[in-house]
């Protein structure tokens, strides 16, 4: 129960960090947007409605037709970003307080995509959809086996043609930027924790390695059989993932007992299972 209340939490901070980053520097600084908030921004520049209540009923509209053609566990996992980010979205458009704050058009870009790709990484870090035009590239994806991504990119490339119509040159261009920080701050969220690195230990002195993994740095190792290259000869490969701050410890061990040992070290976006994700009594 403990954790599902911090899920739904960490969800909702999630809609708040996206809604705030939109109402005060991505609307404030006329960015142009994709996805139903662009189609948002289209209604209001050309029928003059009002953005949060385009947005809450095009959102409201795909969670119905989520709920329809995905079914109700998909629907339950969009359901808070459906209905909560609408109202936090006009929140901070109505009330003054919020705005004004960055007068920079570059560093409001900085701060939107930073806030953006948090907020959104959040959110699917928590099993939760953001909702929106996603929920269309998921259909068809279901339904034509057409990629998710080609959907997405394509739903945005069309409504960012049609804010770009009535945008500044400028406008679009800061807007090509925030979507790179976007993704790239998305990203950073969604392997935020779960980074590690990976090393691989060539040496023929593998037991007394694999000793010092297992016992001074208290991590996992698995030997794996190989056959030297140049000589033929059978050794073994241990390969360990550690947390970062271990390498240089590692590194510098390992070449204590064998100065010649090859070590081949590569990131590790995500590890999970015994030992890291489960008990190792598990």
């Amino acid at each position: 129960m403990k954790e599902r209340l911090v899920k739904i939490g960490l969800i909702i901070l999630g809609n708040i960090l996206v809604a705030f980053a939109i109402s005060t520097l991505v609307l404030e600084n006329e960015l142009i947007s994709g996805g139903v908030t662009g189609l948002g921004i289209v209604g209001n520049h050309y029928l003059g409605i009002n953005i949060s209540l385009v947005v809450g009923v095009i959102n409201i509209g795909l969670f119905l037709l989520g709920l329809l053609f995905i079914g109700k566990k998909f629907a339950l996992s969009t359901l808070i970003s459906t209905f909560t980010f609408p109202l936090f979205l006009e929140f901070f458009n109505t009330h003054s307080f919020f705005h004004n704050y960055c007068d920079d058009t570059l560093l409001a870009v900085v701060l939107a995509g930073c806030l953006l790709g948090v907020g959104t990484g959040l959110m699917i870090r928590n099993d939760a959809s953001s909702g929106g035009m996603d929920i269309i590239a998921i259909i068809l994806n279901k339904k034509f086996k057409i990629p998710v991504f080609i959907v997405v990119n394509l739903c945005d490339f069309t409504i960012l043609c049609l804010q770009a119509a009535f945008s500044d040159i400028n406008k679009i261009i800061y807007s090509i930027v925030l979507v790179f920080i976007t993704s790239f701050m998305l990203n950073k969220t969604l392997t935020k924790g779960s980074k590690m690195v990976q090393l691989l230990i060539i040496s023929d002195y593998y037991e007394e390695i694999k000793k010092l993994i297992i016992g001074d740095l208290d991590a996992g190792v698995t030997a794996l059989y190989s056959e030297k290259g140049y000589t033929g000869n059978d050794t073994k490969v241990l390969m360990t993932i550690i947390p970062p701050v271990k390498l240089n410890r590692l590194k510098e061990q390992v070449k204590k007992i064998d100065p010649l040992a090859f070590m081949v070290v590569a990131t590790v976006d995500e590890v999970s299972g015994r030992g890291y994700t489960f008990s190792r009594n598990q």
